[in-house]
């Protein structure tokens, strides 16, 4: 007789879903709501496919019940997930990891050259319908060619944007150089040596404890005079408070921020700031990318249950 399919709850509307969902799984849909109803439509699941607007803690995996064995999560980083409570429980954490990176890196170099080169300002004062002319002191901004640029985080998203910097003509600095990292990019042992080299600056590591606010005021004041901070990797890895301080001082010459401290919470200082671009936490919002993070995530949702079934004891 045919084992019954496992039960997987899934948070959100995924590009590309149901059609890459693997055999033996039965999906249902949570369609929202507050904290109480997801853990009611999480109890009795095999598995739980999450995004990174839903805590995972011990409450919940409690709430699942005992025949859950794997959670998913539609990103890459786990800083809305207790991992400790998942290993105490015995269940596995698998992510989109891989399926992301040429998209964020891409929406990276995007960011990094609408606020060197004022993009979004120039796009705003067009559609003002204010009058013009060409002018030669008009809306100058920095060019990347021949320019240092500071990659904190040498993974897989900021290996991909050290390449494409490097096309541009950049001068690559990286911290945590690893074996595999793109050619012609200079090492750094130390943060605060990166920063001192860094006419731009882009953060690539996930939000840990080690990495929480690891670019505050101290860090902030090493980059040179008009440095542009580029920030698509998750809000609280920067003293928000202290980047629109440098903002104000002049210091910074901009920021281009995906993510932000308190999302959706945007302070007035970031969105009336001439100095910044902002998008609404987008980085790998492409069609390719998201069914890309939904085949894999699924796919090895399907792997860790069929390893636990192989795990499973003889009664």
């Amino acid at each position: 007789m045919p084992a019954p399919d496992r039960r997987l709850l899934v948070t959100a509307d995924l590009p590309g879903f149901p059609a890459v969902l693997p055999a033996g799984l039965s999906p249902d849909r949570w369609t929202g709501g507050d904290r109480a109803s997801l853990m009611l439509a999480a109890a009795g699941s095999d598995a739980l496919l999450v995004t990174a607007n839903e805590e995972v803690d011990g409450a919940l995996l409690r709430a699942a019940g005992s025949a859950l064995r794997v959670v998913g999560t539609y990103s890459t980083g786990t800083d809305h997930i207790d991992l400790s409570a998942c290993e105490r429980a015995g269940v596995r954490v698998v992510t989109a990891e891989g399926a992301l990176a040429s998209a964020v890196a891409e929406h990276t170099l995007g960011l990094l050259l609408s606020c060197a080169r004022r993009i979004v300002e120039a796009d705003r004062f067009v559609r003002s319908g204010a009058p013009w002319r060409w002018e030669a002191d008009a809306f100058l901004g920095t060019q990347l060619s021949g320019r240092r640029l500071g990659v904190v985080g040498l993974g897989a998203i900021g290996s991909e944007v050290a390449s494409r910097a490097r096309a541009f003509g950049m001068e690559v600095h990286a911290l945590h150089h690893r074996p595999g990292a793109p050619p012609g990019v200079t090492p750094h042992e130390a943060l605060d040596g990166l920063m001192r080299v860094s006419d731009f600056l882009t953060i690539h590591v996930p939000l840990t404890p080690r990495t929480e606010r690891m670019i505050d005021k101290s860090m902030l004041a090493e980059l040179p005079a008009g440095a542009i901070l580029v920030n698509t990797s998750r809000g609280r890895i920067v003293d928000q408070s202290a980047l629109i301080e440098m903002l104000e001082s002049g210091h910074l010459g901009g920021a281009a921020l995906d993510v932000f401290e308190d999302e959706p919470l945007v302070p007035a200082a970031l969105r009336d700031s001439p100095r910044t671009v902002l998008t609404p936490h987008i980085g790998s919002a492409t069609t390719e990318a998201r069914k890309s993070m939904t085949t894999a995530v699924l796919g090895r949702i399907g792997q860790a249950l069929s390893l636990a079934v192989q795990r499973k004891p003889n009664p």
